[in-house]
């Protein structure tokens, strides 16, 4: 099976004030090994100059059943699960030190064609690097279009800064998730136990850019953070969090 593993070690900025492996933790391994991935098959970051393409995630679905310490040593595996004209699915399952499963995530990503600045259709030389494997972590459906609560309430504004800016020059996908974070209620901040996160990508954010945030909880205690620009119109990102 073309499935592709690498081995990843918690660091103390990977963990929470208890201890414990952080949600931004456990997506940062993710996103790595997803780069690995695509980098082990010649369309990694460092190749972008010579293949002129590049990856730009839209969506992740997360579930999370374990949350190790500090130095834990963890097995992350991917591979590619389906893939369209447009977008590329792609799944996640990471392990700890004993063989316990941890988390496990399936994404959605574009190709993107780094000297157009545009969109790019996956080519069939990318559809034979990156061959599909017929395995799914989950069996439920995939939500990819998540939807801005209508009563949410304004929790505050931030402008982006240079540090949140990635290579792809606007806000690196893991610091929205700092933002929605920071509009939790302070006893949901310091007691975070989320098994499920789903995050939508929709308009990129650069630096300078002010942006809004809004909240709302429903009577289930789950948390849905709505990222938007300055006006308040265009959305930038939404994230939900449920146990």
């Amino acid at each position: 099976m073309n499935i592709y593993t690498k081995k990843f070690q918690i660091t103390f900025s990977d963990i929470t004030e208890n201890n414990e492996l952080s949600d931004k933790g456990i997506l940062r391994i993710m996103q790595e090994v997803a780069g690995m991935h695509s980098a082990s098959l010649g369309y990694g970051l460092n190749d972008m100059p010579n293949t002129g393409f590049g990856w730009i995630i839209l969506n992740w679905k997360l579930k999370i059943y374990s949350r190790p310490k500090w130095d834990t040593i963890l097995t992350a595996n991917t591979w590619s699960r389906k893939k369209t004209p447009l977008f590329a699915y792609r799944d996640i399952e990471i392990y700890d030190d004993k063989n316990n499963l941890v988390a496990i995530s399936t994404s959605k990503w574009l190709l993107y064609d780094v000297n157009k600045q545009s969109i790019a259709k996956i080519t069939p030389e990318i559809k034979e690097k990156f061959p599909d494997v017929d395995k799914s972590v989950f069996h439920d459906k995939f939500n990819e279009k998540l939807i801005e609560p209508e009563n949410s309430n304004f929790a505050f504004e931030y402008t982006i800064q240079r540090r949140d800016i990635d290579t792809n020059h606007h806000v690196n996908n893991l610091n929205y998730l700092d933002f929605a974070y920071e509009a939790l209620p302070d006893d949901v901040y310091h007691n975070m136990n989320f098994s499920n996160i789903e995050i939508m990508y929709k308009h990129e954010a650069k630096a300078g850019d002010v942006i809004s945030v809004f909240i709302f909880e429903n009577k289930d205690k789950e948390y849905t953070i709505t990222i938007k620009d300055e006006n308040r119109k265009n959305i930038h990102a939404i994230v939900k969090l449920s146990q």
